[in-house]
């Protein structure tokens, strides 16, 4: 009698999950040490050769007043952040408040210190907790709130090229042909977006196929991308939602730059070196792209171009300029940290007591 094989088939099944579980593991643990490393890059070249006491000396002088100054126009632009995610939600939900949108910012700025991108779904899920809000159409919003921050950005950096012409685009070469590419970059996916919107689900599989001619890598997680986008679109509802968006957007943005205005008053530049509004614009454009980069709460990176900027546009002393750029960053995070933290225990803690 002839006896079966065993076991090789079915331990080769049994494996599979688990090779992927190992495999997803992985990368998310390359993708973490690649953005602490790269933040670790950026801060060795913001504080290369720079005295650290002088640092901590310049802080030490800064104005307490104004410093409270930049904590209260920090939290004021959550709120108007806030305040625009209401109006996108609308057509998902209308029990969202501002103050429960604010909370999930919070808490979604908190864990982007900890860990780059994780604070998208964070707030994703703070809005399931209060709300019972869909996390699916909660991201759609998401997506589509990001790609507005993303044309504003290219927008304010194009005005920092008309606010000191010549100079930007000698100091920072790069960033001319970047914003450039990320103009054509931002065009052809605003005529993706639009397709998507007008043909719906078909015109998505159209893309995702001629995307995976390309690369069959990043045609479903861009086609995924366009469905959150349509989702979240199609959720902006009600009379002058469009308008409210844009005044919001540009209210949001212009309180950023009074973040940058504040420090420069709370360091004296604003008397020493003369900065006014024009130079708010030019470093928060500049160092918001530190934001954009993948490391943890802009770490590094924020520091980096915010200090370079100063030190190479305007003159001022390196020491001034990192403590300024550092303060800056603190407060931000501090600030988000105090709220975010005590929200996320609070809301979870109640999240397992209704599900009890």
């Amino acid at each position: 009698m002839m006896t079966p094989r065993r076991g090789r088939p079915s331990t080769s099944v049994s494996s599979t999950p688990t090779r992927s579980t190992n495999s997803r593991a992985l990368k998310a643990f390359l993708r973490y040490a690649f953005s602490l490393t790269l933040a670790a890059v950026f801060i060795y070249w913001a504080f290369e050769g720079i005295d650290l006491t002088t640092i901590w000396q310049a802080a030490r002088q800064s104005s307490t007043g104004w410093l409270a100054m930049i904590v209260l126009t920090t939290l004021c632009t959550v709120a108007i952040r806030a305040w625009r995610w209401v109006v996108l939600l609308k057509g998902v939900t209308r029990v969202v408040t501002v103050t429960d949108a604010t909370l999930a910012l919070a808490i979604c700025y908190s864990a982007n210190i900890v860990a780059p991108r994780a604070g998208e779904a964070a707030r994703a899920l703070s809005l399931k907790w209060q709300r019972d809000v869909s996390v699916s159409a909660t991201l759609g919003t998401v997506v589509v709130e990001r790609i507005l921050d993303m044309v504003w950005l290219i927008f304010f950096v194009g005005l920092s090229l008309s606010v000191i012409p010549g100079r930007l685009e000698t100091e920072y070469p790069l960033l001319v042909s970047g914003s450039l590419l990320m103009l054509g970059g931002c065009a052809l996916l605003a005529a993706l977006l639009a397709y998507a919107c007008a043909t719906g689900e078909s015109g998505i599989e159209i893309v995702e196929v001629q995307l995976s001619r390309i690369s069959a890598r990043i045609a479903g997680p861009a086609a995924e991308i366009l469905r959150k986008f349509v989702v979240g679109l199609t959720s902006v509802s009600g009379k002058g939602a469009y308008v409210r968006i844009f005044v919001s957007s540009a209210i949001l943005n212009a309180g950023y730059v009074l973040i940058i205005y504040e420090s420069f008053c709370a360091f004296g530049l604003h008397q020493s070196h003369s900065l006014g509004a024009a130079a708010a614009l030019v470093v928060m454009a500049i160092s918001s792209i530190g934001i954009v980069i993948p490391v943890q709460g802009g770490i590094g990176a924020y520091h980096f171009l915010f200090a370079n900027t100063l030190e190479t546009l305007y003159s001022v002393d390196a020491a001034a300029a990192l403590a300024c750029a550092t303060v800056v960053h603190a407060l931000g995070n501090i600030t988000y940290l105090t709220i975010g933290v005590p929200a996320l225990l609070l809301q979870r803690y109640q999240s397992r007591r209704n599900a009890a």
